[in-house]
């Protein structure tokens, strides 16, 4: 992979072009996903106040009470988005469904331990534990590359 970057004044915004094969190999399909997540941005709700979210800074999505939240190290927004819109969205990220309710960042993964249960327990960047529920291991293993 070769990387080049042009500096000049006369651009306004910062412009980010790959140039590869149709047939991508997986770092380009990495790199994409990384470049999508870094420049996507989610709506989150909070104290009645509507704010822009970094998805990258997201550590997971999760549902309580019919509910979608957005949790990141140290703050908790609302969505107003469905959680099956959300894995929509973010298919082609790091981002992976790890049970009924739970799309977890994978890039917000500190490690994972096996549970006699067939179940993983992934610990976050944060110290937060996470389970993701033997039905959604084989996803999580091929997006995580486990």
């Amino acid at each position: 992979m070769k990387i080049s970057i042009e500096r000049n004044d006369a651009y306004g915004e910062t412009e980010v072009a790959v140039k590869c094969r149709v047939d991508v190999d997986g770092k380009t399909e990495k790199l994409l996903a990384q470049l999508r997540l870094f420049c996507d941005e989610a709506v989150g709700l909070k104290n009645g106040e509507t704010y822009k979210i970094l998805l990258s800074d997201v550590f997971y999505i999760d549902c309580v009470d019919e509910k979608i939240f957005l949790y990141l190290a140290e703050e908790i927004y609302e969505s107003r988005k469905k959680l099956y819109e959300w894995e929509r969205e973010l298919a082609d990220t790091p981002f992976v469904r790890i049970s009924k309710a739970t799309i977890l960042n994978t890039d917000q993964l500190k490690s994972v331990r096996p549970l006699l249960s067939g179940k993983l327990e992934a610990t976050l960047n944060n110290g937060e534990k996470q389970l993701i529920n033997r039905h959604y291991v084989a996803g999580f293993r091929q997006k995580f590359g486990i």
